[in-house]
């Protein structure tokens, strides 16, 4: 019975946030949609941008798409762009030469560290004091990932919607989804109801995510709080910090870049081990600074950990095989429901930008159903890695 009840009382808080997200979504997209003209985001004027792109023994073709992404990025201010060379033992640190021996139109500068850091965050950190004076804003640009032309504008107008906002992000989508099943699966994950419930953060100032592959900081931010050195998930480690100060986060919705993702499912499961230590690692870092303000983040946490740890079809199968209990199997398929109305109208939403169809609109929670048990032993076992105190290394790497 102690078991039943907690994963009731897990369900029930997570079906709620469901309830709220799916509202809230409902009712802005309404009301933007009843709107006589789009509103305007525009800046007076824009900060100066410092792009930090990290590598490490990436593949060449890919990293000068990167790079030629950021080079033909739309944005009206100033821009510097850091590349460091986190001790990369193959030829991409020739081909990058040889790529900004060309005339360029920003302003690039290569960094190079002796040896391999052994981390995302220790590299971007021997880079900040390169940063000019001048800087206002931090970018952090995988190297795996191109952004459209004008979704660094558009994600620094984000950053800029609010004077409270530490960082924000933009949409990040798994490249390739008609490559293979687990391409696609990775695909759906990320444009269905996460980015509908990072929407609601957004709107809110909540996102509890900022998404490393393409995540933008104010400068000021960075100085008070530290850079991402001292954590092995460095982009949700720095997020619950941020919030744990009192910072907001923003979100922008059309600020799209495409990333590779990992193509085996060895390398997925690595990937989310690591992204689930990240998320109790976040949680505790917050509660050491505010336990007030953790609390209130508690219930994005939950949402979380009953996707992670106890995913719908299985709580489906449980409460009505198992336990036999009409109040979870009903809760179960409430909460299963809420998540395929925020997979399918995000979708919607996105189906112009995206170029979906009906039959992504038919898929996406089959897949997003289908991603969540697949991932239930990474995500278990990054917990425990955690809790244990094993060793952090990077698994990806």
């Amino acid at each position: 019975m102690i078991g039943q009840t907690l994963l009731l009382i897990l369900l029930c808080c997570s079906t709620f946030v469901l309830l709220f997200c799916l509202l809230a979504f409902g009712c802005w997209l309404l009301f933007n949609g009843l709107r006589r003209r789009p509103p305007e985001h525009a800046l007076a004027s824009y900060p100066f941008v410092s792009i930090l792109v990290p590598f490490y023994n990436e593949p060449i073709a890919s990293f000068l798409m990167t790079l030629d992404a950021i080079e033909n990025a739309d944005y009206p201010g100033r821009i510097e762009v850091l590349l460091i060379d986190d001790g990369s033992t193959n030829a991409t640190p020739d081909a990058v030469s040889g790529w900004l021996a060309q005339a360029r139109v920003k302003h690039y500068v290569l960094h190079t560290l002796e040896r391999n850091t052994g981390a995302k965050g220790l590299a971007l950190d021997a880079a900040l004091p390169k940063l000019s004076l001048h800087s206002d804003v931090v970018t952090v640009i995988d190297s795996d990932t191109v952004i459209l032309p004008g979704a660094l504008r558009k994600a620094v107008e984000a950053l800029y919607a609010s004077p409270s906002h530490a960082a924000a992000c933009g949409l990040i989508v798994p490249a390739g989804r008609h490559v293979s099943w687990l391409h696609r699966l990775q695909f759906y994950e990320h444009i269905g109801a996460l980015a509908a419930i990072r929407y609601v953060q957004g709107k809110i100032g909540a996102v509890n995510v900022v998404a490393g592959a393409f995540s933008l900081h104010r400068t000021d931010a960075i100085r008070t709080l530290g850079g991402w050195g001292e954590w092995l998930v460095e982009d949700i480690a720095w997020t619950w910090r941020a919030l744990a100060h009192g910072y907001t986060i923003g979100y922008a919705p059309d600020a799209v870049a495409y990333t590779v993702c990992p193509t085996t499912l060895r390398g997925l499961f690595k990937q989310r081990r690591r992204w689930a230590r990240g998320r109790l690692e976040s949680f505790k870092v917050a509660w050491a600074i505010s336990r007030t303000r953790t609390v209130k983040m508690l219930p994005w946490w939950l949402l979380w950990a009953q996707s992670a740890l106890v995913p719908t079809l299985l709580l489906l199968i449980v409460g009505g095989l198992v336990y036999r209990s009409p109040w979870l199997l009903g809760m179960a398929a409430a909460n299963w429901a809420l998540m395929a109305a925020l997979n399918c109208i995000s979708c919607m939403r996105a189906r112009n930008q995206l170029r979906l169809d009906l039959v992504d609109l038919a898929l996406v929670s089959v897949y997003n159903t289908c991603i969540d048990v697949l991932l239930l032993p990474a995500n278990l076992i990054g917990l425990m890695d955690e809790l244990t105190g094993q060793r952090k290394t990077w698994l990806t790497r």
